[in-house]
């Protein structure tokens, strides 16, 4: 007897293909619009298996509690066991937004019973966008591969710009010291990874110091959707202040010489990249900052010259007026510009975009 061809065509792949997106892109919208209800949150994270009366799950109640009493933030978990309930009982307790975002599972999903809003989730990756895209603040306690992963995706989106710089803590000292002196003490060491990237997170076990750190934290006003991805990419191009450039993501190329500088149309091509430079003749583009004091002004050029160093490409900067500062930029080498001045002057407004 032969074997029944099991064979499935093109269309059909095709068919199940253009399925599966419209179903996550359906999801996505639906976690964006009930996201954005709770502009300012606070999103937990930690271990599922926590128990009631474990001390970090008592750490996570009362700290939720207290987020919620005094500065009024909704709190975002998971929804499940452990870490993310005693999140969500804490706030709870306080009568404030005690928010899950859970998932579906082929066995019965544990859904803690502090949540006052929820939202259930099909696919992994679109409840995780919404745990960690629009949090005024994140904070992780102990827990296993799950809470690792979740960190470590957060950091990475942090440290390359795909999210607004938000603060990472970590609580529990004695659980996060071994990771950070690895951080610290082999990755930077190695040079994997920058001084800067271990400022990224904060590990304290003080409450006090945690609730000053989210206070001052900036409020995003959660997550801004549009179904026209163009508009989309418009509404964050006027809400930033820059406009939205693959520069800053580029490193400059040691250039020796040895070929031509840009054109004058190729100049102002990549000057439409970057925030409010102008292009002087065909040779240099120049900006000039304005600060408060010559304090903040002294303290960009020593943050300008970190970001040259580490670049190896160095602008040429002038301090007049007590506070303000001038940088032109140039590629000596060549007489004139190229690709690298502008990938370095989006790197310098990087350093007052992220404030």
């Amino acid at each position: 007897m032969k074997e029944q061809n099991a064979s499935i065509t093109l269309s059909e792949i095709s068919e199940s293909a253009e399925k599966r997106v419209a179903l996550i892109s359906q999801e996505f919208k639906a976690g964006f619009e009930f996201v954005k209800n709770y502009p300012k949150s606070v999103t937990f994270f930690g271990s599922a298996r926590t128990k009631t009366g474990d001390k970090y799950y008592e750490k996570a109640r009362e700290l939720s509690r207290m987020i919620v009493e005094k500065l009024h933030y909704s709190i975002v978990t998971g929804g499940g066991p452990g870490i993310m309930e005693a999140a969500n009982r804490g706030a709870f307790e306080a009568g404030g937004n005690s928010i899950g975002l859970t998932i579906e599972l082929p066995h019965e999903q544990v859904t803690n019973p502090y949540i006052t809003s929820h939202m259930g989730f099909h696919y992994f990756f679109s409840r995780k966008v919404c745990l960690s895209f629009s949090a005024e603040a994140y904070i992780f306690f102990p827990g296993g591969f799950g809470t690792l992963d979740e960190f470590l995706e957060i950091m990475t989106l942090v440290q390359t710009k795909k999210i607004p710089a938000a603060p990472i803590i970590l609580f529990g000292e004695s659980y996060w010291q071994p990771l950070d002196k690895f951080f610290k003490g082999f990755l930077r060491d190695k040079g994997m990874i920058d001084e800067l990237d271990t400022s990224l997170y904060l590990i304290s076990d003080d409450e006090k110091e945690i609730l000053k750190l989210i206070e001052k934290a900036p409020v995003r006003f959660g997550i801004k959707y549009n179904n026209s991805s163009e508009k989309h990419l418009e509404e964050n191009d006027k809400n930033a202040t820059g406009p939205l450039s693959q520069l800053s993501e580029k490193h400059c190329i040691p250039c020796e010489g040895g070929m031509p500088p840009l054109s004058k149309t190729e100049s102002e091509v990549l000057l439409k990249e970057v925030d409010e430079w102008t292009l002087m003749g065909e040779k240099e583009i120049i900006k000039t900052y304005n600060f408060e004091d010559f304090k903040e002004a002294m303290q960009f050029v020593v943050n300008v010259g970190k970001v040259a160093e580490k670049e190896g490409h160095h602008p040429d900067i002038k301090i007049f007026d007590y506070k303000k500062v001038e940088i032109r930029i140039s590629t000596h080498a060549i007489d004139g510009l190229s690709e690298n001045d502008f990938i370095l002057a989006s790197k310098i407004d990087d350093l007052l975009r992220d404030k």
